[in-house]
């Protein structure tokens, strides 16, 4: 994989080592090809970033939610296809019925709550906002996007929703039913959902922008949320790792979790949207790919597999400068794949 590698190596000679900045692993076949740490997890303190830095994933949390949804479906806690109004009361003023389906893959309707957000003068990333919160505008919205079902409109409520359908499904919050059914069983014990901003976390990454009035100088982010399902989850690379490596093995099993992940829904078209359930889908060079991205308050991440190539490439940074490059990834995992 000498392209992809060249060009994490090109990221980290663009960026100062004393700066944020970003962790990457290329993992094979269960087998870790490449891994890499560069920058500062903490700018203040001079702290390096390491294999257990915790990042903020973002929406890349998605994914995990997505995953304790459709493991309370398979259990027959409640069906894919079932309108959720009788569990979430928030969603009964749209006069509309709206699935489990439709909340996991974004064809649900439901505006997204940023947009609400940006409509409050004054608001600054330090003012707090959770999901308690959110489900009370949720429930004092009136007009959906679209009919649900017809089209896909990403929107971070159908997240939310979801948190709170797990825990009336579950009996407990989302957080714990992560931990409990995917996160512990794998070992995973620096990733959660963060639930308490007040909380100590060990290894916590601050975050970063580049400071336009000051070259060379950068700003801290002071995001002061704490939703879980649309985002929340905190990890490190050594536990995305152990994740990746059972992602890897599940898509071999046609009847896992993963492979419901990736059941596809047809739109109007009788085409398949590409997002599944919180998964990406889509096709390059004639390979499958998966994938999600995630970024917020400066942190960037972004998990891509090739399945036909056991290959699994993840970027996580502590900085809003250093995007994760997914069109640059993919040209090079063509060139190394197909070379």
């Amino acid at each position: 994989m000498k392209n992809l590698v060249q060009h994490f190596l090109s990221l980290q000679a663009s960026l100062p080592a004393q700066g944020p900045g970003f962790s990457a692993l290329i993992q094979r076949d269960g087998q870790t090809l490449f891994e890499l740490h560069h920058g500062l997890a903490c700018l203040e303190l001079g702290v390096p970033l390491t294999a257990q830095s915790r990042y903020y994933l973002a929406s890349e949390s998605k994914q995990f939610t997505a995953a304790c949804v459709l493991d309370l479906v398979r259990q027959g806690a409640i069906g894919l296809d079932d309108d959720v109004a009788p569990h979430l009361p928030e969603v009964r003023q749209f006069g509309a019925a709206i699935s489990v389906r439709q909340l996991l893959n974004h064809t649900s309707g439901i505006p997204d709550y940023f947009d609400y957000l940006a409509c409050q003068l004054g608001r600054h990333d330090s003012d707090y906002f959770d999901n308690a919160l959110l489900l009370r505008l949720i429930a004092r919205m009136q007009d959906l996007t679209a009919p649900p079902g017809s089209a896909h409109a990403y929107s971070n409520c159908n997240y939310i929703l979801l948190a709170k359908l797990v825990e009336v499904l579950a009996g407990r919050p989302l957080p714990a039913q992560a931990r409990e059914r995917r996160f512990g069983p794998l070992g995973m014990h620096a990733t959660g959902f963060d639930v308490d901003r007040q909380a100590v976390m060990p290894q916590r990454a601050r975050s970063y922008s580049v400071d336009p009035a000051d070259a060379g100088a950068y700003r801290q982010h002071l995001g002061n949320a704490n939703t879980v399902g649309d985002g929340g989850v905190y990890a490190c690379l050594h536990d995305l790792a152990l994740w990746e490596r059972e992602w890897q093995r599940q898509y071999r099993d046609p009847s896992s979790l993963v492979r419901a992940q990736l059941a596809h829904t047809p739109g109007a078209d009788g085409q398949s949207w590409t997002y599944r359930f919180g998964l990406e889908q889509i096709e390059h060079a004639g390979r499958v790919a998966v994938f999600h991205g995630g970024g917020l308050w400066g942190f960037r991440a972004l998990l891509l597999r090739v399945p036909e190539a056991g290959l699994s490439v993840i970027q996580l940074a502590n900085v809003d400068s250093c995007e994760p490059d997914q069109a640059a990834w993919l040209a090079a995992i063509a060139a190394d794949l197909d070379g």
